[in-house]
């Protein structure tokens, strides 16, 4: 340990004894040994992700279990009867803990505290009179709403956190709206980017029409509270704040179960939701010839489709018993957790560079001095000697090295990113279109760098691997990453150009094409998640950064280098030809040819080119091209095989477009040109390609 470490150490043991709230009053050291022994070494920091845990709870539960039996609650047997009164005993303890009873809130079990917004969302009595509002610091699945409500004509208003208490009281604006109409308001008890607490008696302000909007709108307004960031670490009193909606997540509170959340419904709304679908066991009656249908009388029961899950609902009753066991309550819990973030924040407001510069900017609206208004979340950005952000990827990289686990990235909030970060709409558009790419020796800079091989080093294309399609990268700039994301599977990040810096890197030695090329492997991580993602095992490679390929002996004049590519720098293809082809296949077969939409289309032949031509096919006879400031040489057409067959987006295979470009071209599949631009091996990354540039073509 050096000095730096001695007094880290030092300050914390300070704070420690002078913060009376830390550690529960026992002993907490002792505690954390006996009951989360699995995290020793690390430093877990992601309580805002999930909760971790204890091992009592899970060993009360696995022990239960093993002394019970749990039936199906739909049955009538005593295993049964054990399940559904064990089931309402949870739901009871439930409103307890939130200071309510059954005689003013129903329970509804979801599948998370997502589920429990959207099952308001869509049972709500929407007219096309009411209102959604939400205030833009709202989670992504608040904001989500709108993409039901929209389509049906309510309105969807944003609303910024200063005009709700700025406007607190408004008279002045006239009053819109049908006096009978619904509405509904959205807010989040604890913002899950900054931990602002936001006042519950909102709840009460907006349903007395006393606050802005509600001020401003006849109808009668009733009040979504998410709490699902708040109550993991801060109690909840749902008799100061009388919400008529309250969904929650579980594993925020507990670690365990996941996958279970609830929403907590004020009794006095239950009449007035719709509930259009009937699932197993919500139905007290209904005929299958007929269009007769009963609900059940319990609103739980009319809301919960199919078997509830009992024995994860069972498992809260023991999250609730460890919770009290180990903290004493959350009112303990509070005050813990929000004396180590207000320490953290203020080691980090204090940490500078040796030039003075400070180490972090923090994003948050208070100085973390009260509880009642910071939760303990703690959300910055640390910075360079020079005051620019070291990308967030980086950090996670170096955070891992020390075992230490954070929570990185955008979180699901973009209305707090875009305040905190100061991004205007436009700003967060521009950085989802990418309107321009720099042009690198090979081709586009960092194009086609990358290939998939198998346990033998043979490179694999969709034609031996369709699900590749599935996989869809993107460039970080920033950060200086590609990125992989594929359905299930949580994203991975590789260095651009990492393997400079690692001269440990394995070697490669593949054929591409017939020629013979030098790659290095992308890491075990890579080689992982390729492999889990195909179901065998795979390598990730990039081609080494000094070697280039040259092109092929018809083209041997030509001096231009080549990345992972089968023929050439650049694949063009021209949009009259697309349509042309459209149209073609919609000829031959009909209706069903629908399906296979333009951008479809376009997506089938991979080009990283697309122009727009005044003729189908006149790019066939094209020598050169002029694409903005740069000039290509066109070398060949683009001969096609089944593989642009393999539907993009489900990696299944079908013979359109194949057939219809044989038939419309006279038994000629080609389609596109291949371009490159020659010397250019030592083109430097300040030229490039926008969309909309100017294409002028050179025919012989």
């Amino acid at each position: 340990m050096n000095l730096d470490d001695f007094d880290r150490c030092s300050r914390f043991e300070s704070f420690k004894e002078s913060w009376d709230h830390y550690g529960y009053g026992g002993d907490f050291e002792g505690m954390v040994l006996a009951e989360f022994s699995r995290i020793k070494g690390m430093t877990y920091l992601d309580h805002a992700g999930t909760t971790l845990f204890p091992e009592s709870q899970i060993k009360g539960f696995f022990q239960d279990l093993c002394g019970s039996v749990y039936g199906n609650p739909h049955s009538h047997n005593p295993s049964s009867r054990l399940t559904h009164d064990t089931v309402e005993h949870v739901r009871y303890r439930i409103l307890q803990h939130f200071n309510s009873s059954p005689e003013d809130y129903t329970v509804v079990f979801t599948a998370g505290c997502t589920a429990a917004i959207k099952l308001v969302a869509e049972s709500f009595p929407w007219t096309p009179a009411s209102s959604f509002c939400y205030l833009t610091d709202n989670h992504t699945s608040v904001v989500g709403i709108r993409g039901l409500t929209s389509p049906i004509g309510v309105a969807s208003i944003p609303i910024s956190p200063e005009e709700v208490e700025g406007r607190a009281g408004e008279r002045t604006c006239p009053k819109v709206g049908n006096s009978q109409a619904p509405h509904l308001f959205c807010y989040p008890a604890q913002s899950n980017y900054s931990g602002k607490k936001y006042p519950l008696w909102h709840v009460k302000g907006i349903r007395s029409r006393e606050l802005y909007p509600s001020c401003t709108r006849e109808g009668q307004w009733f009040v979504l509270l998410d709490a699902s960031n708040l109550v993991g670490c801060s109690p909840l009193d749902l008799q100061e704040c009388p919400a008529d909606f309250l969904p929650v997540s579980f594993y925020k509170m507990f670690g365990f179960p996941t996958g279970l959340g609830a929403l907590i419904i004020r009794n006095e709304c239950l009449d007035m939701l719709k509930k259009t679908y009937f699932g197993g066991g919500t139905a007290a009656a209904y005929l299958a010839g007929e269009d007769y249908y009963v609900p059940r009388f319990n609103i739980d029961g009319r809301f919960e489709d199919g078997t509830i899950s009992f024995l994860d609902i069972i498992a809260v009753n023991h999250g609730f018993e460890a919770l009290h066991r180990l903290t004493g309550g959350m009112e303990r819990i509070q005050l813990h957790t929000f004396g180590l973030a207000r320490h953290t924040y203020m080691m980090l407001s204090c940490l500078q560079h040796n030039n003075g510069q400070p180490v972090a900017r923090l994003y948050c609206d208070t100085e973390y001095q009260d509880p009642s208004t910071q939760g303990p979340l703690l959300n910055f950005n640390l910075l360079d000697a020079h005051g620019d952000i070291v990308g967030y990827s980086k950090v996670q990289k170096l955070a891992s090295l020390f075992n230490i686990q954070l929570r990185t990235g955008c979180f699901c909030n973009t209305g707090a990113c875009q305040h905190y970060l100061g991004m205007s709409d436009q700003q967060v558009k521009a950085n989802l279109q990418v309107t321009q790419w720099a042009v690198g020796p090979l081709g586009l800079l960092y194009d086609r760098l990358w290939m998939v091989v198998n346990i033998n080093g043979v490179c694999l294309s969709q034609k031996q691997e369709p699900r590749l399609c599935l996989i869809q990268p993107s460039i970080h700039w920033a950060c200086k990453e590609l990125c992989l994301h594929a359905t299930g599977m949580k994203p991975l990040s590789i260095p651009l150009e990492g393997n400079k810096q690692n001269p440990g890197v394995k070697v490669f030695q593949s054929k591409v094409c017939g020629d013979r090329v030098q790659s290095v492997d992308c890491g075990d991580e890579a080689a992982d998640w390729i492999s889990e993602f195909l179901g065998k095992p795979c390598r990730l490679i990039q081609q080494s950064p000094g070697f280039i390929r040259g092109m092929k002996r018809d083209h041997a004049k030509l001096v231009a280098g080549l990345s992972l590519v089968n023929e050439a720098q650049y694949l063009m293809i021209n949009m009259a030809s697309v349509k042309f082809l459209k149209e073609h296949i919609n000829e031959r077969q009909g209706p069903e040819a629908e399906n296979l939409d333009i951008q479809q289309l376009i997506a089938r032949f991979r080009a990283n080119l697309v122009v727009m031509g005044a003729e189908p096919f006149e790019e066939d006879n094209w020598k050169h091209v002029v694409i903005g400031d740069l000039v290509f040489q066109v070398t060949d057409l683009c001969a096609r095989c089944h593989m642009i067959g393999i539907d993009q987006q489900t990696a299944t295979h079908m013979p359109e477009p194949l057939n219809s470009l044989s038939a419309c071209r006279k038994g000629k599949v080609t389609f596109g040109v291949y371009l490159v631009r020659q010397h250019q091996l030592d083109l430097d990354h300040t030229s490039t390609l926008s969309v909309g540039c100017p294409v002028v073509p050179q025919s012989p």
